[in-house]
């Protein structure tokens, strides 16, 4: 199963923040299948990358269990 609880991802550029990845949350059971799919520039890579571990969140948390 893996769990993600309020994932924020703010970057910054220059002096301003960026909120790409605000409060998400998601679980997914073992062998259940999903995609993610939205606009260019909505935070999906960005969302993955936290969820595959390549990524820290600015905020809330990721676990993966079992």
């Amino acid at each position: 199963m893996l769990k993600a609880q309020n994932v924020t991802k703010i970057f910054k550029q220059g002096i301003k923040d960026v909120i790409v990845v605000k409060d998400a949350n998601l679980h997914i059971a073992k062998g259940e299948r999903v995609y993610v799919y939205g606009p260019s520039g909505a935070g999906k890579s960005t969302l993955l990358h936290i969820l595959g571990g390549l990524t820290r969140p600015t905020a809330g948390n990721v676990a993966l269990e079992g």
